[in-house]
């Protein structure tokens, strides 16, 4: 596909028309949720956790949240709590819309890039100037796709991004230099990953939001998972009170925000409802309620860690030492997940089939972050609320 082209996708989505955040989803679009004892799970356990996150909002930290927890395909919880700022409406985990921050980067771009390696679109050990030839020069010919996914590309982690246009922003990105040699380093890099959107996008020949709309968020039900939502949507979470409706539906990232809403990094928006069904996908194996979005081969292979790269799996991230990181100290050594500044968090166990979603504006206060912690919290009650022995049978697949 020509280079220009690749720019008219930009300008063309930047301007267009978001989904009705008004009304609720439609009803193909509900699950209905599997009690506790189902799942294996103690429900007064699992009220702790949604205990934990009722004492930041209590405490200030944020003004609501979204909480989803399950196990395998089963949904469990979905609670809103909270609301979504000061003086507004009470958290719908069905319609109240949050700024996923860089959740995009596994929901969206590393989704779209395990989708189009099974299609035989991209490989991981191919250059990433093989689908984009304006990626050049230094060293560049030498980062892989494999480099942007485990942050290793030795590109920055971020830049004043300048340009007038999302065109002219894009055309800057792809010229920003390499900070070290490929493979060297372990840098956690919104510049990489906004250079692997556009990577796919190529490979994908047409926009990714497409392919997401077409391959995995329509098969979900996911109908309130988007890319520039925009002022109007008044379902969505402001992510910085002062400055009001201009961080309501408009993505808060700053390079995202410079490639007009539509980047690797950041932009996606969800609510706790379809963040549920995505989870559940992942936890099951890439199928969800009959719906087969991913191979099984393919999830086991994108979150396992990867060699000389920290704790990084491919877009994926894995549990740090006790104390850092996001998983807690209960969540086994094979889990995997993400988080996002404005305070969302994914995180999913294969071992025992947990997955917890946490979707909150903590960037609307202006006090201290405190989201590592809550959500080490979050995940070790979750992990507690497992019943001995439910390893198997009901509780799984």
């Amino acid at each position: 596909m020509p280079y220009p082209a690749l720019l008219a996708f930009v300008a063309a989505f930047s301007a267009a028309t978001p989904p009705d955040t008004t009304v609720p989803p439609d009803r193909s679009a509900r699950h209905e949720l599997s009690s506790a004892a189902a799942a294996g799970f103690s429900a007064s356990a699992l009220i702790r956790a949604e205990d934990a996150v009722r004492d930041e909002i209590q405490r200030g930290s944020f003004p609501g949240a979204s909480l989803s927890v399950g196990r395998w395909g089963r949904v469990v919880l979905e609670e809103g709590l909270g609301r979504t700022g000061r003086g507004e409406g009470e958290v719908d985990p069905e319609t109240t819309v949050y700024d996923l921050a860089s959740l995009s980067k596994v929901v969206g771009t590393t989704t779209a890039v395990m989708l189009l390696v099974e299609d035989g679109l991209m490989r991981l050990d191919e250059p990433v100037s093989a689908y984009l030839p304006e990626f050049r020069g230094g060293n560049k010919d030498r980062v892989t796709i494999r480099h942007l996914l485990t942050h290793t590309s030795g590109l920055p982690d971020w830049v004043e991004l300048g340009g007038s246009t999302p065109e002219e922003s894009l055309r800057r990105l792809l010229n920003v230099q390499l900070r070290s040699a490929p493979g060297m380093r372990v840098v956690y890099s919104d510049v990489g990953f906004a250079v692997l959107f556009a990577a796919a996008e190529r490979a994908a020949g047409e926009p990714l939001y497409r392919l997401l709309d077409r391959r995995v968020f329509e098969p979900l039900g996911m109908h309130h998972t988007s890319y520039v939502y925009g002022e109007a949507c008044r379902a969505c979470a402001s992510t910085h009170r002062p400055m009001g409706d201009a961080y309501r539906g408009r993505v808060h990232d700053p390079i995202a925000r410079k490639l007009g809403g539509l980047a690797g990094n950041a932009g996606l928006f969800s609510t706790g409802h379809d963040m549920a069904r995505f989870a559940a996908m992942m936890a099951n194996g890439g199928e969800f309620e009959g719906v087969r979005v991913l191979r099984e081969s393919t999830v086991r292979a994108f979150s396992q860690r990867q060699p000389g790269t920290g704790t990084r799996a491919l877009g994926w991230d894995t549990p740090s030492g006790p104390g850092q990181g996001a998983s807690g100290t209960r969540m086994s050594s094979r889990s995997y997940g993400h988080t996002g500044f404005t305070g969302t968090s994914i995180w999913i166990d294969p071992e025992r089939g947990t997955w917890v979603v946490l979707l909150a504006n903590r960037t609307y206060e202006e006090g201290p972050n405190r989201m590592q912690t809550l959500r080490r919290t979050v995940h070790d009650r979750v992990a507690d609320a497992v019943r001995p022995g439910s390893e198997t049978g009901a509780a799984g697949r």
